[in-house]
C-alpha cells in the first residue's frame, strides 16, 4: 500500500510553496477543480478551519465518517488523514495556517461542532475579514493576515473548551508519538541534541522512533530534526548579519567547521555562498518553512 500523501495545500506536494502566513479560499475553489472529492491526506505543520454555510457532503477523519451540513464548523489538526466528499455546490470557507502561529497547542483531535446562531455569525464574519485581507495587498498585510488566523484559531480553541466533556476519541498512539517528537523538536533542535536523547525522553527505541515516524511523517526521525535545524539556519543567512561561527553556536554546535560541513552537505552550497543568492535563499526558505 502507498502511504498516505502529506500535502502543505491539497494537490499541491510537499514541496510547494504557501507565501502567506494564512491561506483562505472557498470550498468551492480547490474541491471543483478535484470533482468535489477530496482524496485522502494528511498536513504535517498545518491546522485548517472549515466552515460549511451551504450544501453538505461527508468528511471521513481517521476513518471514521462524518456527516456535514450547513452550520458546521470543523477545526483539522496536524497529521489527522482526512477526506472529504462534498455535494456539488457546496460553500463555505477552508483556513490553513501554521500550527506554531496559534500561540497555543494544537487541538490533538479533530474537532466538529455545531455552534448557535450567535457563534456561527460571529465565525462567518471572521473567516469573510480574512477573506478579504487576504484578497488585497494593503500595508501590513502579514501582521493582519496573522491577527485574523488567531482569533479564528481562538474561535475553536473556545469551541474545543466548551467541548472538552463530550469525549472525542483520542488520536491513534503511533500518530501522537510523532506529534510528540515534532513538539520536541520545535522545543529543543538548538540544543543539537542526538536522536537518542529524543527517543529516551520518548521512553521509545531508536528504531521504533523512526519507524513512527516513516509512517507518519513520510520521512524518519533523524531527517525531521536535521530539516528544522537547516530551516533555522537558512533564517538567520537570509534575514541577520550573524556570522557562520554565530550561526553554528546559537544552533548548538560546538564547532563551526562541522556547522559548514552540515550545512554544505543538506543545502548543495556552503552558508556563505548561501547567503550570497538572496533569491535562491528566500525560495528555498519558503519551501522549508511550517505551513
Amino acid at each position: 500500500m502507498q502511504p498516505v500523501p502529506a500535502y502543505w495545500l491539497y494537490g499541491e506536494g510537499s514541496a510547494s510553496d504557501l507565501p502567506d502566513i494564512l491561506h483562505i479560499e472557498s470550498i468551492t475553489t480547490r474541491s471543483a477543480l478535484h470533482n468535489w472529492r477530496i482524496e485522502p491526506h494528511r498536513h504535517r505543520d498545518l491546522m485548517q478551519f472549515f466552515l460549511l454555510e451551504s450544501g453538505g457532503g461527508t468528511a471521513t477523519i481517521d476513518g471514521v465518517a462524518h456527516r456535514l451540513s450547513p452550520g458546521m464548523a470543523l477545526l483539522m489538526p496536524p497529521l489527522v488523514i482526512h477526506d472529504f466528499t462534498f455535494e456539488i455546490g457546496t460553500s463555505g470557507f477552508v483556513v490553513s495556517v501554521a500550527a506554531d502561529l496559534m500561540g497555543f497547542s494544537a487541538h490533538p483531535t479533530a474537532l466538529l461542532v455545531v455552534p448557535d446562531s450567535a457563534a456561527l455569525a460571529e465565525l462567518g464574519a471572521a473567516m469573510r475579514a480574512a477573506l478579504a485581507e487576504f484578497d488585497r495587498n494593503g500595508l501590513g498585510r502579514d501582521v493582519a493576515l496573522a491577527a485574523h488566523g488567531r482569533l479564528i484559531g481562538l474561535w475553536f480553541a473556545r469551541a474545543a473548551q466548551a467541548q472538552a466533556r463530550a469525549g472525542a476519541a483520542p488520536a491513534d498512539i503511533a500518530t501522537r508519538l510523532a506529534a510528540r517528537f515534532v513538539e520536541m523538536v520545535e522545543r529543543d533542535f538548538r540544543r543539537n541534541l542526538a536522536l537518542e536523547d529524543y527517543a529516551s525522553a520518548l521512553a521509545v527505541s531508536v528504531p521504533h522512533l523512526s519507524r513512527v515516524c516513516r509512517a507518519v511523517l513520510g520521512r524518519s526521525a533523524l531527517p525531521v530534526i536535521h530539516d528544522r535545524i537547516m530551516l533555522e539556519a537558512r533564517r538567520h543567512l537570509a534575514y541577520t548579519s550573524m556570522s557562520v561561527s554565530q550561526i553554528a553556536w546559537a544552533l548548538g554546535f560546538s564547532d563551526p567547521a562541522y556547522f559548514t560541513r552540515f550545512f554544505t552537505g543538506r543545502a548543495g552550497m556552503a552558508p556563505s555562498v548561501y547567503r550570497a543568492h538572496p533569491a535562491a535563499t528566500r525560495s528555498a526558505i519558503s519551501a522549508d518553512s511550517p505551513r
